[in-house]
């Protein structure tokens, strides 16, 4: 008797493992958005506080995204 896999079960791993990868990526890219993010809504004396400024803040994101 023959039974249908979904194709998920038939990849090969040359292919799982890129898309592991791509996978982690793209979660630390989504963190790393979030966190810029909430600090670019943070008030001036908070960043103040921290030792970091608005520019900061925009430089690691154009950096982190080229």
């Amino acid at each position: 008797m023959l039974v249908n896999l979904p194709m998920l079960v038939t990849l090969p791993l040359v292919v799982v493992g890129p898309l592991v990868d791509w996978l982690g990526r793209r979660a630390d890219q989504k963190a790393q958005l979030k966190a810029t993010d909430e600090l670019s809504e943070s008030p001036d004396d908070i960043l103040s506080d921290i030792g970091i400024s608005r520019d900061d803040i925009e430089t690691m994101r154009w950096q982190s995204s080229h």
